[in-house]
């Protein structure tokens, strides 16, 4: 998406997320010139079937906002293993 990101991520238990995301889009808008959406929602996953239906949220974001007609044309998806 053009000013904001979509993760699965893991992190060691923690209260919140905010900071280390923070710094990270802070980074990414330094060095590459990214800008950002402003603020940051965090939702933490506690079902493994949460996993797949976020999952496909995200795959399909791109699609919903009508820039590819299919999330396989989507060219900024990593997945680990791929």
């Amino acid at each position: 998406m053009p000013d904001h990101v979509h993760l699965l991520l893991s992190f060691p238990d923690m209260p919140s997320f905010a900071k280390v995301m923070g710094d990270w889009k802070r980074w990414l808008a330094i060095h590459h010139a990214i800008s950002w959406q402003e603020n940051f929602f965090e939702h933490r996953l506690r079902k493994e079937e949460s996993l797949m239906q976020k999952g496909d949220y995200i795959l399909q974001n791109p699609v919903r906002a009508g820039l590819v007609k299919e999330a396989k044309d989507w060219p900024y998806v990593w997945m680990p293993g791929e």
